[in-house]
Order: structure tokens, then C-alpha cells, then sequence
């Protein structure tokens, strides 16, 4: 028998852990639905915009006298390409904040790619079909344009590697571009890509940009956070952000000029 004066702290240990999990689950399956006012995901729409926010007010503490987004207007083209530097924009968005007022119509499907990338335990494979059927010119074009080429090839088994818990242990950049690959090979309408280029050096960056988000994206809406400079060139609008407003919107030629 062992020493009753360890077995009972430890037990209790972990009758202690059973219970925070037990509330955190409890909490998570009894928590309110987002409202359908949240975010108006509708399959058809006349316009041009696949995207609208009017007078939009956001905040995570609804107690809050002071909101984390306010007086938001936004009005998203079809296949427009914009940048903005704050991510609780992409989470208004998707509906993570709480809206207070205004209201957010999205057209058509949204895939977002998290600033922390997400792997489940499986093969790079399945990583990125994520339960889809195989198009193998697809996965093959959506592989090139997220740079995962060499290193697939590089792994023992190709894209059949485990990765995950029990697998290959990968870098934040191969982490990120298999997240970026799934939502690609996904196919949504609109792209929401939260500093997706963050975790990879500044020459696989490029390859990202030009590659994945203008060719290969090229008839999708991307709405990216971003602080590479360097691109800005290249979007159709940037929204610049201060305190909680969107205190300006333009091109990047536009933007100049208002600066100078």
C-alpha cells in the first residue's frame, strides 16, 4: 500500500483538475449562441460588395463604457484585396466580438487563418484537405502557392508525415503555411488572414504575397492584417486604424498623398 499522506493530496490533485475542466466544458456547451444580428451571413446579395459594416460598434466587455471598435464603416468589393494593421477588425468580422450596434452583412463563406497556427494530429495531408476530397491539381497548385513544396519533399513520407502531438515536430513557419495551404484548398468567398506572414523570413514572405494571396486568391476577397510595409503597394485599400476608429481609407498611392 502506499503512503496514505501522498495518495490523498494527489487524488485530490486531480479531483481539482477534473472539476476546472468540468466547468470550463460546462461553460463552453452553456454559453449563448451568437445572436443571428451578430453577423448577417446571407448566400446572395445585387451589389458589388460581398462584405458591409454600417455604423458598427464592437466591444468585449459589454460593461465596458469604452468599446474596442466604434463608428466602424466598411464596404468590401467583390475580390478586393485590403490591409489593415488591427486584428480585432477580422474578429468583428467573423462575430468573436460582441457587436453593440450597427450592423454586419457578409456574402458568401468565410475561412480564417489565425496569427497562431492551429495543427491537428494527422498527416500534412489531411492537414490541409481538412475532410475535403482529393483534387490533386488543386492540392497541387494550393502546395505551390504556400511554399510547401521543398519541405514536404523534404519530410520521410512526403505529405503521408505525421505531424501533430505524435508526429514531426515543425517550425512556426511550416505551421503557418499548412493553416494558410487548408484555407486555400477550402474555397471560401472571403479570406480573413490574421498577419499570416508573421512566423516565415522575409523572402518566403514574398513568395506568400504574390503567390498565394494575388494569384492564387486572386478571385477572392482577402481582408489581411499586416505589417509588411513592403506589400502595401499592391492592395486595392488600406484601412488605418487609431484608438478603436478607422480614421482613414485608400490606396496606398491615396494614403501618400493625404500624408504629404
Amino acid at each position: 500500500m502506499g503512503d496514505p499522506v501522498r495518495v490523498i493530496p494527489e487524488a485530490l490533485s486531480v479531483m481539482i483538475q477534473v472539476k476546472v475542466s468540468f466547468d470550463r466544458l460546462s461553460a463552453f456547451l452553456l454559453d449563448d449562441e451568437l445572436k443571428d444580428e451578430e453577423v448577417k451571413k446571407l448566400t446572395s446579395q445585387n451589389s458589388d460588395e460581398i462584405l458591409k459594416i454600417e455604423k458598427g460598434m464592437f466591444s468585449w466587455n459589454l460593461e465596458s463604457i469604452i468599446p474596442n471598435l466604434t463608428d466602424v464603416n466598411l464596404e468590401v468589393q467583390w475580390e478586393q484585396k485590403i490591409a489593415v494593421r488591427k486584428s480585432s477588425l477580422l474578429l468583428a468580422i467573423l462575430g468573436e466580438i460582441p457587436k453593440i450596434s450597427g450592423t454586419v452583412d457578409v456574402f458568401g463563406t468565410i475561412a480564417y487563418v489565425s496569427q497562431t497556427s492551429w495543427i491537428q494530429s494527422g498527416t500534412v495531408r489531411d492537414n490541409i484537405l481538412y475532410g475535403k476530397p482529393m483534387n490533386k491539381n488543386k492540392y497541387k497548385e494550393t502546395k505551390k502557392s504556400c511554399a510547401l513544396d521543398k519541405d514536404i519533399n523534404s519530410f520521410q513520407h512526403g505529405d503521408l508525415t505525421e505531424i501533430g502531438q505524435r508526429g514531426l515536430n515543425l517550425s512556426g513557419g511550416q505551421k503557418q503555411r499548412i493553416q494558410l495551404a487548408r484555407a486555400v484548398y477550402s474555397d471560401a468567398d472571403i479570406y480573413l488572414l490574421d498577419d499570416p506572414f508573421s512566423a516565415v523570413d522575409a523572402t518566403t514572405a514574398a513568395i506568400l504575397f504574390h503567390d498565394c494571396v494575388m494569384a492564387a486568391l486572386a478571385k477572392k476577397t482577402v481582408i489581411m492584417v499586416t505589417h509588411q510595409v513592403e506589400f502595401l503597394s499592391d492592395v486595392d485599400n488600406i484601412l488605418v486604424m487609431d484608438g478603436g476608429r478607422m480614421t482613414q481609407s485608400g490606396s496606398y498611392k491615396d494614403l501618400k498623398v493625404q500624408k504629404s
